[in-house]
């Protein structure tokens, strides 16, 4: 048993779209997705010392996996081991790091695994630090020699996706303020920086230039580091600037009068492994704050009342489980409810969902 010549050019054709930008990642996914009896597959990182890892892009594995594998199953993930020392650019099977008879003894398969998979094929993409960039497929079934044909698909295709990598790790991909509406946070009188890798300015608003010069909550260094004018406040910018970190995206923070709104942007084309997050500061005074007709903007898009709330939560810095718990639901029941804000605004992350509303909150006050 092969992949069809044809099948296969397809796959190196969706790579080199993804280069160009023609085509993405999930698309690429997709098509993998196809061939691999009951595949399911990700892009991810796993740190075998701080035993952890996450998910960057997947297809076919659902939301609640992603967010367990990451939250727990990650650390007791039973074939890290192994797969730390496997070559790069080769396909392997999962019983090649670890034999069946033990992993199936697991808590990671019995509670975790089996729910997706029978056995698993993966390559190593990137190994840096001790971290380790992978692609990796589960498979409903079939024993290694009926899968080695898709292993040995992944060595195949490793050269054209070893450029892809190469790729994205030279790539810049920064954003401007003007993607955030710059100029639409100075008409209303706030403020926005963007801070990228190390805390370094990428780009500010007029406002935003202006919260920097006064050094009342923001400042910038000789090196164009941006600090917050309050250790606590610092230190939580340290941690949404951290790579690994996937859980914290958006804090609010009082510095000295200041209301600041952290925003730790979404990636989109690129590979979160290959780019530094992105953090946006926006910046409004505490004693005038900009307020927000939420539930106006909410009945122009036919939201209802428990999504209202949601959005309401969100700008104002709740994450989804402090939602949750103010709620008494579950975060299974909040996270469904955010996806059908994300579907009737038109947008695809908290940040697009923040920037929706200060555009309307212009319009409103032009009018």
């Amino acid at each position: 048993m092969i992949v069809a010549e044809d099948t296969y050019d397809s796959l190196v054709d969706t790579i080199y779209g993804v280069i160009f930008g023609e085509a993405t990642w999930d698309m690429f996914l997709g098509r993998w997705n196809e061939i691999v009896p009951g595949g399911k597959t990700t892009l991810f990182y796993h740190d075998p010392m701080r035993a952890e890892g996450a998910s960057h892009i997947d297809k076919g594995f659902s939301d609640e996996w992603v967010e367990s594998y990451s939250d727990h199953f990650a650390s007791i993930n039973p074939w890290a081991p192994s797969m730390s020392v496997m070559p790069m650019w080769r396909g392997f099977l999962s019983e090649e790091l670890l034999p069946r008879e033990q992993f199936v003894k697991t808590e990671f398969y019995n509670d975790f695994w089996k729910q997706c998979g029978e056995t698993a094929i993966g390559m190593a993409l990137v190994k840096r630090d001790g971290r380790m960039f992978n692609i990796s497929s589960s498979i409903a079934n079939g024993g290694p020699e009926d899968n080695r044909v898709y292993a040995d698909t992944f060595t195949r295709l490793a050269p054209h996706l070893h450029r892809a990598v190469r790729y994205f790790e030279a790539g810049k991909g920064e954003k401007s303020a003007d993607e955030l509406g710059g100029r639409l946070f100075d008409a209303i009188g706030v403020g926005v920086l963007l801070v990228g890798d190390g805390g370094k300015l990428l780009s500010a608003s007029a406002v935003g230039e202006q919260a920097l010069s006064e050094g009342r909550s923001v400042r910038l260094d000789l090196q164009g580091k941006v600090w917050l004018a309050d250790a606590d406040a610092n230190a939580c910018l340290g941690r949404l600037l951290s790579q690994w970190r996937d859980g914290e995206r958006q804090q609010v923070l009082d510095v000295n009068g200041v209301k600041l709104t952290l925003v730790r942007l979404q990636k989109s084309a690129r590979i979160q492994f290959f780019d530094a997050p992105s953090i946006a500061i926006i910046i409004e005074p505490s004693a005038k704050p900009v307020t927000m007709d939420v539930p106006g903007l909410g009945g122009k898009f036919g939201l209802t009342r428990a999504e209202i709330k949601i959005m309401q939560g969100l700008l104002h810095g709740s994450s989804i489980t402090d939602i949750a718990i103010e709620s008494n639901r579950s975060r299974e029941t909040i996270r469904s409810q955010l996806k059908s804000v994300f579907a009737k605004t038109g947008v695809n992350s908290q940040s697009e969902l923040l920037r929706l509303v200060y555009f309307s909150e212009q319009a409103r006050r032009n009018n």
